[in-house]
């Protein structure tokens, strides 16, 4: 890049936060000065001119009359999108910046004919064998029955117990949280055993091996653990038959049919928390859906297809944000906490609330966000007269009336359309469109 087209780019860069009425006269100005600075023979520093255009545009917005601008970076509809695609990107990163949070999008890319197992009589398989809170719930005994039954309808099957064992460490003897399981566990999730106990004598020697929980991380399963106990099939088999413990399988078919378990997909453990949102959001629209036309909160019902595009886009966009970004703050302390749930259903619900009024707060024609609102009327008056807000579009295309109380014989948000006649009264809006005024 040439150093004309820099400082060209710069300037047109900082033109981005002069208020847009401002914007092609402020633009003209800085670069007809730029024209006489590459010509001062005293050699100024054409850059560090340029860059000075930062603080000038910045000043020039701080004090800009115009009551709306905090709403500045949602003022566009390009602005806004751009903005809610920003933030989305920045909670995918966080996503899998976080070991936690990255744990549990990962478990998405599982295979599919790897399930987790749970009886019929302990409830929804999601909720032992999910991320939160997960307790065992299969015997010993039911696994026995379950792998006598139905050892056909799998490629594999394995049990492990959580307990609390005082386990011989590196750094001595330690009480800690591990799984006691065989090594058909680890076969199952293919990975070598003989690579975990550091030799192949000890695997099958009947003396139990003692595996850190990193050596199947990427398998994010049910309970927190320190580490697997990996022990022999006799030794294993000598536990009480009420033991209770997860069972975890590799479907040979896509469906099991035993009528006493049911089971969950392991890729679908993290697609069932993002679909409390999904259930948010339909929600959320379903009950925005009933508010009653009359209602002074009602939105316009006719919607055409750029609104409508631009309402699908801001969800669109808006999701991911709600989604990753309750599970960043659920993960933060590198577990999933319980709070996600909560966080995830109220971000979703507010989301919606929050889609649904920036969309009323726009002009129907261009998209930008309505402005200078003006009180009209007085609340003692509302029997005969209209009482509420007047918004305008800084373009011409009409003006937005919102009644505070509804009255006797108003009580709808109204829209009124401006001509052309209109136009040589606002900035650079050319020949405002049409829209035909709805009471």
């Amino acid at each position: 890049m040439s150093h004309a087209a820099l400082h060209v780019a710069i300037l047109r860069s900082a033109s981005l936060l002069v208020p847009e009425m401002q914007r092609s006269d402020w633009l003209a100005e800085w670069r007809s000065e730029l024209w006489h600075v590459r010509r001062d023979p005293h050699g100024a520093n054409v850059t560090a001119f340029c860059m000075g255009a930062f603080r000038d545009a910045f000043w020039l917005w701080r004090d800009d009359p115009c009551p709306d601008r905090h709403s500045f970076f949602m003022e566009s509809p390009a602005r806004c999108l751009s903005l809610l695609a920003a933030l989305s990107a920045l909670c995918v990163v966080a996503a899998f910046l976080l070991p936690a949070a990255r744990m549990v999008l990962r478990c998405a890319l599982y295979p599919r004919d790897l399930v987790m197992l749970s009886p019929i009589e302990a409830g929804d398989p999601s909720v032992q064998n999910g991320f939160l809170d997960p307790y065992p719930s299969v015997s010993r005994k039911q696994f026995e029955s379950l792998r006598a039954q139905s050892a056909g309808q799998f490629t594999g099957l394995a049990f492990y117990v959580p307990a609390r064992l005082p386990v011989e460490t590196s750094n001595g003897k330690r009480t800690l949280s591990v799984a006691r399981t065989t090594a058909d566990l680890f076969r199952l999730l293919n990975i070598p055993v003989e690579s975990l106990s550091h030799g192949k004598e000890h695997a099958y020697s009947g003396k139990p091996v003692f595996v850190p929980a990193s050596a199947a991380s990427r398998w994010n399963l049910p309970a927190s653990l320190d580490g697997w106990l990996i022990e022999d099939e006799a030794v294993f088999a000598a536990l009480p038959e009420q033991t209770e413990g997860f069972v975890i399988g590799r479907l040979r078919y896509d469906t099991l049919h035993n009528s006493q378990f049911h089971f969950i997909r392991l890729r679908e453990r993290s697609l069932v928390m993002f679909w409390i949102v999904l259930v948010a959001f339909a929600f959320g629209y379903v009950f925005l859906a009933f508010i009653p036309s009359g209602s002074s909160g009602g939105h316009l019902r006719r919607i055409g297809p750029r609104r409508g595009l631009f309402l699908a886009a801001k969800t669109l966009l808006v999701l991911p944000i709600v989604m990753l970004g309750s599970l960043d703050l659920a993960t933060l302390r590198n577990s999933l906490s319980p709070l996600y749930l909560d966080l995830a259903f109220f971000g979703g619900l507010f989301a919606v609330r929050w889609i649904n009024a920036d969309q009323r707060k726009r002009c129907p024609v261009c998209l930008r966000l309505l402005a200078n609102p003006v009180r009209i009327g007085e609340p003692s008056r509302i029997l005969l007269e209209w009482h509420g807000t007047e918004l305008m579009c800084l373009r011409g295309h009409g003006l937005l009336y919102v009644p505070e109380w509804p009255a006797i014989w108003s009580g709808r948000q109204r829209w009124m359309g401006l001509g052309a006649s209109w136009g040589g009264l606002f900035h650079r809006c050319g020949t405002a469109k049409v829209i035909p005024a709805r009471q």
